[in-house]
C-alpha cells in the first residue's frame, strides 16, 4: 500500500477543524448565556453554589447539569485540597483526568473567567489536533482522503466541545502520538501519548495498541511506546487513589450487560439521547465489521480496543446517548480511517493489471 501522492497540509487541516468546532461552540453559547453556559451548571448539582460564587451570571441548566461544571471545579482546585472534592459526584474518578482542567485553570492560578475561556480554547485546539492528526495518519497509511474526512466530523467529540470536557484534548494528543509513532518518532510519540493518558485514563488503549503492533518486530520499541506513556498517569492516579480511594465510577461491567440494561431505561430519557445511543451502537457494530475486514494490523488493534471498551461499558454510559457517543469518539475516528484505507486498498486491487 502506498501513501497518497498529494502533500499533506496538517496546519490547514488543524485550522479548519478548530474553527468549525469554535463556530459550533459559540453558536450554542449564544443560546445559553455565553461561554459560561457551556459548563451546564445544574440547578440541583452540589457544585452549583461554588460556581455561582465565581461566576454570578452563569445560566443554570435544569436538573443536575453536565460534567463540565465538575472539571471547572477541578481547574480551580487541581490538587483537591479545598472544598471542590466534596462537591463532585466521584472525586476519585474525576480527578484522574487531570491534565485538561489543570491546564485550563493555570494550575489553579487563573481567574474564573479565564478558566472557562481556557477550557473552551483547549477543547477547540484538541478537536483541531484530532482532525489534523487523523488526516495525517490517513496520508501515512495511504487511505482515501474523501472518506477520511469523516474522521474530522466526529459527533461525539463535538458533544464534548459543547460541554467543555477533556475528550477533544485527549483524542488530539492520542492521535498525534499515533501519527508520530507511525513516522518512527517514538520519543515525541511517547510524550504525546503520555499527555493523552493524563488527560483521560482510558486513552491508554492507544499506547497499548501501538505496543502490540510493533511487538513482533521490535520488543524494545513496544515496551517504550507502552510503558513510557503510562508512567506519569500511573503516578498521578496513585496520588488520587491515596487521596480519595480507588474508583471506576461504575462505568465498566460484563460484556453486553451495560447496553442491554440501558435499553430498559431509555423510556426515562429524551428521544435525542436514545437516538445518540443507537448511533453509538451502530458505530460499535461498524467498528467490529471494519476490524474483521481491515488489512492494516494497527488499525485492527485500535478498532478491537475501542469496540472492546464499548462492549464492557456500563448502563451509566449507554443510558445517555451523549455519554456513549463521547466514549465512542475514538472509535469514530479510527473507523473512518479504517474505512478510508479499506476503500483505497480495494480500489488499488481493482486497478491491478490482468
Amino acid at each position: 500500500m502506498h501513501a497518497t501522492k498529494a502533500e499533506p497540509h496538517p496546519g490547514g487541516w488543524f485550522v479548519v477543524a478548530a474553527v468549525a468546532a469554535l463556530v459550533v461552540a459559540l453558536s450554542i453559547a449564544a443560546s445559553v448565556g455565553g461561554i459560561t453556559g457551556l459548563l451546564a451548571v445544574g440547578e440541583e448539582f452540589p457544585i452549583r453554589d461554588y460556581v455561582l460564587a465565581d461566576l454570578p451570571d452563569v445560566e443554570l441548566a435544569t436538573g443536575v447539569g453536565h460534567d463540565g461544571q465538575q472539571y471547572y471545579g477541578i481547574a480551580r482546585d487541581p490538587l483537591g485540597r479545598g472544598a471542590v472534592p466534596d462537591l463532585l459526584d466521584n472525586p476519585s474518578y474525576r480527578y484522574m483526568f487531570i491534565l485538561y482542567p489543570a491546564l485550563a485553570g493555570g494550575f489553579g492560578t487563573f481567574s474564573p473567567q479565564l478558566t472557562v475561556a481556557a477550557m473552551l480554547a483547549l477543547s477547540v485546539v484538541g478537536f483541531g489536533l484530532a482532525g489534523a492528526s487523523a488526516l495525517m495518519l490517513n496520508h501515512q497509511l495511504g487511505g482515501r482522503t474523501t472518506v477520511a474526512y469523516f474522521a474530522v466530523a466526529n459527533a461525539g467529540l463535538l458533544l464534548a466541545v459543547r460541554f467543555l470536557l477533556p475528550d477533544p484534548l485527549a483524542l488530539g494528543l492520542a492521535m498525534l502520538g499515533v501519527t508520530l509513532a507511525v513516522a518512527g518518532k517514538d520519543r515525541p510519540a511517547a510524550v504525546a501519548l503520555g499527555l493523552a493518558v493524563l488527560t483521560k485514563a482510558p486513552y491508554f488503549l492507544f499506547p497499548l495498541a501501538l505496543g502490540a503492533w510493533v511487538w513482533p518486530s521490535d520488543r524494545k520499541r513496544a515496551w517504550w511506546l507502552t510503558v513510557a506513556p503510562a508512567v506519569p498517569a500511573a503516578l498521578w492516579v496513585s496520588y488520587v487513589f491515596i487521596r480519595f480511594g480507588p474508583s471506576t465510577a461504575g462505568n465498566l461491567t460484563a460484556p453486553f450487560t451495560g447496553f442491554i440494561t440501558a435499553i430498559d431505561q431509555w423510556s426515562s430519557v429524551s428521544t435525542g439521547e436514545v437516538i445518540l445511543a443507537l448511533m453509538a451502537a451502530a458505530l460499535l457494530v461498524g467498528g467490529a465489521v471494519l476490524a474483521a475486514v481491515t488489512r492494516h494490523p494497527l488499525l485492527r488493534l485500535l478498532l478491537l480496543a475501542w469496540v472492546g471498551l464499548g462492549l464492557v461499558s456500563s448502563e451509566l454510559i449507554w443510558k445517555f446517548g451523549n455519554n456513549a457517543m463521547r466514549v465512542m469518539a475514538p472509535l469514530w475516528t479510527v473507523a473512518a480511517l479504517a474505512a478510508a484505507v479499506y476503500v483505497s486498498s480495494s480500489k488499488s486491487r481493482r486497478n491491478l493489471p490482468v
